[in-house]
């Protein structure tokens, strides 16, 4: 074995992603989905059945009346909410029991949160408003290297993310691996067959984004920082961006449309942060 592909040893031993969001993505990836075929997808899976329920009768949504049917709660809900959820809890499910370490659940509530602030920059940089599903996607699975890199070397990452001293984690995660989380995760995305695009924004999502033709990419890039910025990081970013700051690395017509209390952005995402524990 080279060199190469002795460093990705420890991710080969990684469970599969899960097949029932794999499904999802093709979904996805399909503006054609119909509500039959979402429901023939939760219902298939008994946890993620339980779970959906159990969400939609919870008091952040405050439906009258008790909704014991898939059907009707996808309805209530709608395919993007519904498919976003599906993917979130199948991801969730992937982690199981791990999540009770508090540096993986740390970890998690990052990517969680990205998805939910990137689904939420997605509408302020239409110009329809319209929310793109795909962008709560890329949100959530941006992070997978880090997810990945924890589960394989549980002791040894903790000690990287606790014990920066002063240099990126990317430079620590190098030293200690032979690869930061980005490779790692861009490795995870394509061994898993996710999405090209949702591969990109695994593998580049510390760049900056770019000045022009700003994309779902950059969308992810910005949505790292403001999640960041709002008291969901992993680990203090070396270099701090304010609200503001983040603003003006929108396009120019979204910066209009985005103009957030930090406080009150802080409380949304994590209302609906909590109704996924």
């Amino acid at each position: 074995m080279n060199e190469a592909e002795d460093k990705y040893r420890a991710l080969r031993r990684l469970p599969p992603f899960p097949a029932i969001a794999t499904k999802l993505l093709r979904l996805l990836s399909n503006d054609n989905a119909s509500i039959k075929e979402i429901v023939e997808l939760v219902r298939a899976d008994t946890a993620l059945a339980s779970e959906l329920l159990r969400v939609v009768n919870s008091p952040i949504y405050g439906f009258p009346g008790r909704i014991s049917s898939i059907q009707n709660a996808v309805t209530l809900l709608g395919l993007e909410t519904v498919k976003s959820f599906a993917l979130t809890v199948s991801m969730k499910g992937f982690l199981h029991t791990a999540l009770r370490l508090d540096l993986l659940r740390r970890i998690w509530r990052h990517s969680l949160a990205c998805g939910l602030v990137c689904e939420e920059l997605s509408a302020v940089c239409s110009t329809s408003q319209g929310r793109d599903d795909r962008a709560y996607t890329a949100g959530l699975l941006h992070n997978i290297g880090s997810l990945g890199l924890f589960v394989a070397h549980p002791r040894a990452y903790a000690d990287v993310v606790t014990q920066v001293n002063g240099k990126s984690v990317l430079e620590r995660e190098r030293e200690a691996f032979g690869l930061d989380h980005c490779e790692a995760g861009g490795w995870l995305a394509q061994s898993w067959g996710l999405p090209e695009e949702m591969q990109k924004a695994v593998k580049t999502h510390h760049e900056p984004p770019k000045e022009t033709e700003f994309d779902l990419i950059d969308l992810v890039r910005v949505g790292v920082l403001l999640t960041d910025s709002l008291g969901f990081d992993v680990v203090p970013p070396a270099t701090p961006y304010s609200v503001t700051d983040i603003r003006k690395l929108l396009p120019h017509a979204a910066q209009y449309r985005f103009d957030p209390d930090a406080a009150v952005m802080l409380a949304r995402v994590t209302g609906r942060l909590d109704a996924f524990d």
